[in-house]
């Protein structure tokens, strides 16, 4: 509650110079947009840059938001706002969410067409160079996503480690009838460990969440943390947390990731 109290007073002050007579105008980023050759289809962005940017001519880390919606952008700026982190935004807006975000179609959760390997190529090899082209972007990459997308994140952080520094899903995981496609996901990723070499990633779940009412997901990533932890070590800063009354996707959690991110970076 002291994190949510936090971030309200910051939205108050991002829009306190607007008089209270006026109509409420903020303006969260700029709209972009690029066509993908792989997902045949124009993607739409909205980009949020530091607010030096133009002045300071530095480069900056970059922080792509999955479900890339407007709120999401909101809670992103407000986040960095809190935590005095200077960071381009990149939210990607979603088109067929099912598709991009799924890797694999079980009976938890049927997905006609899963192309989650054509949404990661279209990170990699179109979304990140057409960034990191048209913006002053740092070698620094976050991800960040959320149920569905965290599923994602997990997916990401585990076929392509090297696209990302820091990785946060939060409602991350998967039902059991998903073990064994992760677990072969897993085992082949984990030998490769040097591409794990100075990685983060931060999970995030409630234990109150109503569409994992057998906690399956949380116990997936309970498994995995034993997994992860024993088979790397401190090659990766690794943290799952939960929280008990938060219901899906608690609130918090995108703060809590972001700070154990930059918290992590100033150890290094």
């Amino acid at each position: 509650m002291k994190i949510i109290g936090v971030l309200l007073v910051s939205l108050l002050m991002l829009v306190s110079n607007v008089g209270y007579s006026q109509d409420v105008t903020v303006k969260i980023g700029h709209k972009d947009s690029l066509y993908s050759n792989i997902l045949d289809e124009t993607r739409n962005l909205v980009v949020t840059l530091p607010d030096d940017y133009e002045a300071t001519g530095k480069s900056y880390p970059v922080l792509y938001l999955l479900d890339g919606s407007e709120n999401n952008l909101i809670d992103a700026r407000l986040v960095t706002y809190n935590l005095k982190l200077e960071l381009i935004i990149v939210a990607v807006s979603n088109t067929n969410r099912d598709r991009d975000m799924m890797p694999l179609s079980r009976p938890s959760y049927k997905v006609e067409n899963p192309q989650a390997h054509n949404f990661l190529s279209f990170l990699g090899e179109e979304l990140i160079p057409y960034i990191e082209t048209n913006y002053r972007t740092s070698e620094e990459r976050t991800i960040r996503g959320r149920s569905l997308s965290g599923l994602f994140v997990m997916y990401a952080f585990l076929t392509k480690p090297e696209l990302f520094n820091s990785y946060i899903g939060t409602c991350a995981g998967w039902f059991a009838d998903m073990d064994d496609y992760f677990t072969e996901l897993r085992e082949s990723a984990f030998n490769n460990k040097e591409t794990y070499n100075g990685k983060t990633l931060f999970v995030a779940n409630s234990l109150s969440d109503p569409l994992d009412p057998k906690q399956e997901i949380h116990q997936s990533m309970v498994d995995f943390s034993k997994k992860i932890k024993s088979a790397l070590g401190d090659q990766v800063k690794f943290k799952y947390k939960t929280y008990e009354n938060a219901g899906h996707v608690p609130y918090a959690a995108f703060y809590d990731g972001m700070k154990f991110i930059s918290e992590s970076e100033k150890d290094e």
